[in-house]
């Protein structure tokens, strides 16, 4: 009688091996699927900040910011503080907007505005939202691990962002920024 050896067959690793490609082939897309979700999620979130910093600027009559930590990637919102005859940018209380964080494998590739208008990629810049019902010009290009580049544009007459799926280089937009665009949003 023949003793059977320890080890596995070469069908058996083959087995194994279409098994584990199998199950490859059906989870990496997927995981890509998850990046693009986290991705327009964050769009929305952010839309959502800026809408609401237009309109509490106008409701409190107070100019107000929305930081970015374009390194962290953290965002947040701050409010003139008048002392007398001078005011200074201080962080809003945390129950009004706090301290938020993109979520991991979403980052700020660049940022531009008109009081900063070469693409800036680290540091803190803002976006401007005025009492008189005015936000300030901003683009913003939103990007995951996996490559994917959205680019987002704060429009000044309405505080509304549109919606690129691809990143847009900042002189392409000219006249776009801050107006209508000739493209559609995308509906996130």
């Amino acid at each position: 009688m023949r003793q059977r050896s320890a080890g596995f067959t070469l069908l058996e690793i083959m087995v194994v091996i279409i098994i584990i490609g199998t199950v490859m082939a059906i989870a990496i897309p997927k995981m890509n699927d998850l990046f693009e979700v986290n991705l327009k999620s964050t769009i929305r979130k952010l839309a959502g900040a800026i809408q609401f910093c237009f309109n509490e600027s106008v409701i409190k009559q107070t100019p107000l910011r929305l930081n970015f930590d374009l390194v962290t990637g953290e965002y947040w919102l701050s409010y003139l503080a008048v002392n007398g005859q001078t005011g200074e940018f201080v962080d809003a209380p945390n129950e009004i907007i706090e301290h938020e964080q993109l979520p991991s494998g979403v980052f700020i590739k660049d940022m531009a505005t008109p009081h900063s208008p070469e693409k800036r990629t680290e540091g803190v810049d803002f976006i401007s939202f005025y009492p008189t019902g005015f936000a300030e010009k901003a683009v913003l290009h939103l990007a995951s691990r996996d490559g994917r580049v959205f680019t987002l544009v704060v429009k000044s007459m309405t505080g509304r962002l549109t919606v690129y799926d691809r990143e847009i280089d900042f002189v392409d937009l000219g006249p776009q920024v801050g107006g209508t665009s000739s493209e559609g949003d995308m509906g996130l």
